[in-house]
C-alpha cells in the first residue's frame, strides 16, 4: 500500500522518495546518455583545467559500493565500481591551466582511477593496463583536469590520459644469465 503526500510517496518499505526528483533523474539520465559506451571521446565544450603527471605505485583493485545516498540507490544506480588505487610516490609535472585547476599531487596521496565505468577522455586501454599490473609496480600516469559542458550540466571529469609501466632494465649479470653464460 502506498501513501501519498504532496509530491513524497512513502513504499511499502517506509522508505520515502520524492516523486518529482525520480522523474528529473531519469529525464536527465536520458538526455545524458549515461550508459556511454567506455572510452568516450570528451564533449565538444570542454577546458583544460590542470594537468598532474606523477609516478604512482600500484596499490591494487578494490571494489567500492554503493553509499545510498540518492533515492536511485541500491537498486537502479550504477555508483557500486572497481577503482584501482595509486599511491603518488614522485610528483613529474604539473600545469595550472584555469582558476580552479586541481592543486599538485602531493606525495603519499591516492589516486583513483575507475577502471569499470567510462570516464569521458579515457581510453579503454587505460583498464587493459591497469588489468596486468601487480601490486607494488610503479607507474607513470598523467591526469587532466577538465571541466565540461554537456548540454545544461557543468561538471568536473580527470580522464587518466597516460598511463606507462616502469620496468627497470635487466643489470649485466641478469642478461649474461639469460643468454646461458656464466658470469
Amino acid at each position: 500500500m502506498y501513501k501519498y503526500r504532496k509530491n513524497f510517496i512513502l513504499n511499502k518499505t517506509g522508505r520515502g522518495e520524492v516523486q518529482r526528483g525520480m522523474n528529473v533523474i531519469r529525464t536527465v539520465v536520458a538526455i545524458l546518455g549515461v550508459g556511454m559506451a567506455v572510452g568516450s571521446p570528451l564533449p565538444e565544450k570542454t577546458e583544460l583545467l590542470a594537468v598532474n603527471r606523477v609516478l604512482a605505485e600500484y596499490e591494487g583493485t578494490h571494489f567500492h559500493p554503493c553509499r545510498h545516498m540518492t533515492a536511485e540507490c541500491p537498486d537502479h544506480c550504477d555508483h557500486a565500481t572497481h577503482l584501482a588505487h595509486f599511491k603518488v610516490v614522485m610528483n613529474m609535472e604539473y600545469k595550472k591551466l584555469g582558476e580552479y585547476g586541481d592543486n599538485k599531487m602531493t606525495l603519499g596521496e591516492t589516486v583513483f582511477v575507475d577502471v569499470q565505468k567510462d570516464v569521458p577522455g579515457q581510453g579503454d586501454e587505460v583498464a587493459k593496463i591497469i588489468s596486468r599490473l601487480q601490486p607494488g609496480e610503479t607507474v607513470e600516469l598523467t591526469i587532466n583536469h577538465y571541466y565540461v559542458q554537456q548540454g545544461q550540466s557543468y561538471f568536473p571529469v580527470r580522464p587518466v590520459v597516460h598511463i606507462a609501466p616502469l620496468r627497470s632494465e635487466p643489470s649485466d649479470v641478469e642478461k649474461e644469465r639469460e643468454n646461458g653464460s656464466e658470469y
